[in-house]
């Protein structure tokens, strides 16, 4: 028999299905290490490796397989949140499975803090093998030599160390993951006070990559704060915020809400010496209160 032709759909010699009558379809592709699979909430096919598969219990509970391991027919659906919530309220796991399937919004959570936890795993494994290193100085070394595959930094660190950072590894063109918490590092990779850290290159990052991607359907890789306009800026403009409240700047004319002595002027009063008493009653017009005149009707 002569192998199929590049992207041609194939049917796997094995049967994955809980039933034993449907077996799967594969689209064997160069362009992509995995194999390919329908997603049911767009009906395109795509990696294995964009998507996350659910199995099907006998009891009709949808279960997350991140791992893609688990016995019975796989549903595919696109590593994102937004495709999930369509599949849930399109009722669509139970049309593609031909039967009554729980499907409830608490799914997307459990599968965002599943992609989680698999991240951190893989960081910690990365770390046993020695492919992962910490510290300030080591990690900027690392980044500037090249020799860091990513850049994964606390999300409740300093700022100041962050930022040099993250200039450094902008030079050189590397990711960088900033959603985990010192202490989610500091567990996964089984030291206190993870706050800087490189994952070096290995066989383990392409697969944390991959997690990471999929990771990236569900929340942003790094907070949206970092890596605009240059790294020195934020903390500049937020030192300068506080002594801008109450003068009177071109620059903060937009703020909303806030009291400016420019502005006080014009909220229902006519002269600038009433600004410090705005809406209140003045001395000198207490026997006219609302009138044009002081004449007592």
């Amino acid at each position: 028999m002569s192998p199929a032709s590049n992207n041609e759909p194939v049917e796997l010699n094995h049967t994955d299905s809980a039933s034993g009558d449907e077996p799967e379809v594969a689209i064997l592709c160069e362009e992509t290490p995995g194999k390919l699979r329908r997603d049911i909430a767009s009906g395109q096919s795509n990696d294995t490796a964009r998507l996350i598969r659910f199995v099907v219990s006998p009891e009709g509970a949808l279960t997350p397989d991140l791992a893609q391991k688990l016995p019975g027919r796989g549903l595919w659906v696109a590593s994102e949140r937004a495709a999930l919530e369509n599949a849930i309220k399109r009722n669509i796991f139970s049309k593609a499975a031909k039967r009554q399937v729980k499907a409830t919004p608490d799914l997307i959570p459990l599968v965002h803090d599943l992609l989680r936890r698999r991240c951190l795993d893989l960081l910690g494994l990365a770390r046993r093998e020695g492919g992962v290193i910490n510290g300030f100085e080591k990690v900027l070394t690392s980044v500037k030599s090249g020799k860091a595959a990513w850049l994964i930094e606390a999300s409740d660190g300093a700022e100041d160390g962050r930022n040099k950072l993250l200039a450094a590894a902008r030079a050189v063109n590397i990711p960088v993951a900033g959603l985990f918490s010192n202490d989610e590092l500091s567990v996964a990779m089984g030291q206190e006070n993870a706050i800087h850290a490189a994952l070096l290159g290995g066989r383990r990052v392409q697969r944390w990559a991959a997690e990471m991607a999929r990771l990236s359907g569900f929340e942003p890789l790094t907070p949206p704060d970092w890596g605009r306009g240059r790294f020195s800026e934020p903390s500049t403009r937020e030192r300068g915020r506080p002594s801008a409240v109450g003068q009177q700047k071109p620059s903060s004319s937009e703020a909303v809400g806030q009291q400016k002595p420019s502005s006080s002027e014009a909220v229902g009063q006519h002269k600038p010496s009433s600004s410090e008493a705005v809406g209140q009653q003045k001395p000198s017009s207490s026997e006219a209160v609302g009138q044009s005149g002081d004449t007592s009707p």
